[in-house]
């Protein structure tokens, strides 16, 4: 065994070189592997790449170059010379060493006569360059094609490259393509979100446009509201507006779903139901007596439930709805209660009288008879209606909230305004939630 050739003191040692230059390669690799794991901007990048390779090379010329299949071109994304930063901006014709590279998807190595090489194989030069001595590229890959070359010059010496700088620069450029692929689609992903966001702020200043810029101001009574939206759009929506003859509508409803196909719906049943409350309005009739009360609820519901149910019954939207007209004068409160959570009725005393359903969810099924109810809010009361994103929330412990310890927010020296705030406030800290993961929405009205 001692005289196996294979066992010759110049092999060990040959082998022990090739080991540690294996092992400098791999500390190479991992190193530059570990930059791009912190890199996302493509440039940075390229010049991460570029940087290592000059400085463990024996190459004072150092270049990344993409290549643009469609037009046949390559753009220098890096280019570097005698240590000194090189800029070709634009586009140029691929041709010579780079296009055997691509064609072949193949290292390319020159290491003598690379002047005569060239000019056979139509190499393009740049004018104010030197002609290399030795020339070394390899591809650089995207979806198994050719998506780029990444080539190194010595200017000084033939044969300065070999095959374990082929090895060690095929390694650098494939981890190159992996991260610039990777790069390319989070940026394409993060302006596609830019884009997504702008459209979701736009449809939401819209929404907001649907919601009333002031409530109105009753001679005896305070009204507040608050919207709270889950995302950057809302399926719940409120409505207050005057009808004929001094009379109020007040509207608290929630689109089932979230986001903005629930959203898109919000202004529909928004528009519908004003637009049946005050059909007279729109048609430019004028009102000489006093409408029904019931006429105007039933008339807004059914004409609502009606289009949703016959036009839009395959999207499976409904929303649940508490609508209710107000006579200021009285405090006669008449209502149809769609599916929505009861609002409640607070007394002065603390007592609490809930108004109940009177029908099932508006959109589902066409022609639903829903009956009036009516209710008188006095002086000191408080009705206050809420959606179900306040009473479906939970804590860490998985136990559901209880609207009911909000009641004794509701003080008379207390605006309206500032209690429905205080309400949203206990709400996130019993969830711990810094935006709710449904929409809330609060409506109330006190008669002082």
């Amino acid at each position: 065994m001692v005289d196996d050739p294979l066992f010759t003191r110049e092999n060990f040692k040959r082998l022990q070189k090739d080991l540690a230059q294996r092992e400098t390669q791999l500390a190479i690799i991992n190193s530059v592997q570990e930059g791009l794991a912190a890199h996302l901007e493509v440039q940075q990048i390229y010049n991460l790449v570029g940087d290592r390779v000059r400085e463990i090379t024996n190459a004072q010329v150092v270049m990344i170059s993409n290549y643009d299949r469609a037009s046949n071109t390559i753009e220098h994304r890096y280019a570097i010379e005698s240590n000194q930063r090189i800029i070709y901006p634009g586009r140029h014709p691929c041709g010579g060493f780079r296009s055997r590279i691509i064609e072949s998807g193949q290292p390319y190595l020159v290491n003598t006569h690379v002047a005569e090489e060239a000019a056979r194989m139509g190499q393009p030069t740049i004018p104010g360059t030197v002609t290399p001595k030795s020339w070394l590229g390899v591809p650089m890959f995207v979806g198994g094609q050719v998506s780029g070359v990444l080539s190194l010059q010595n200017l000084d010496y033939e044969n300065a490259f070999n095959k374990s700088d082929i090895r060690l620069l095929q390694t650098l450029a494939n981890s190159m393509s992996v991260a610039l692929e990777n790069a390319r689609l989070w940026e394409e992903e993060h302006l596609y979100r830019q884009a997504l966001e702008h459209e979701f702020q736009i449809g939401r200043k819209i929404q907001t446009g649907f919601l009333p810029e002031t409530l109105p101001e009753l001679k005896g009574w305070e009204i507040a509201a608050r919207l709270q939206p889950a995302r950057e759009v809302a399926g719940d929506f409120y409505d207050v507006f005057p009808l004929p003859h001094g009379k109020l509508a007040l509207i608290l409803g929630d689109v089932c779903d979230k986001g903005l196909g629930a959203a898109l719906f919000m202004t529909l049943f928004r528009s519908l139901l004003r637009a049946g409350a005050n059909i007279n309005f729109y048609t430019r009739q004028e009102v000489k007596t006093d409408p029904s009360v019931n006429d105007c609820l039933k008339n807004a519901v059914l004409l609502t439930n009606n289009y949703i149910a016959e036009t839009h019954g395959e999207t499976g939207m409904f929303a649940t709805l508490f609508f209710g007209v107000l006579d200021p004068k009285n405090g006669t409160l008449a209502y149809i209660n769609a599916g929505q959570q009861p609002p409640v009725l607070l007394h002065p005393d603390c007592s609490e009288l809930p108004l109940t359903r009177t029908g099932p969810a508006m959109g589902v099924f066409p022609d639903i008879e829903y009956a009036v109810e009516r209710v008188t809010l006095k002086t000191g009361d408080v009705l206050l209606a809420y959606t179900d994103g306040l009473t479906e929330a939970t804590n860490p412990q998985g136990e559901l909230f209880d609207p009911q310890t909000l009641w004794k927010l509701f003080e008379p020296a207390i605006p309206l305004q500032t209690s429905l705030d205080q309400i949203l406030c206990v709400h996130q800290e019993f969830s711990q939630l810094a935006v709710p993961l449904d929409d809330i929405t609060l409506l109330a009205i006190g008669g002082k």
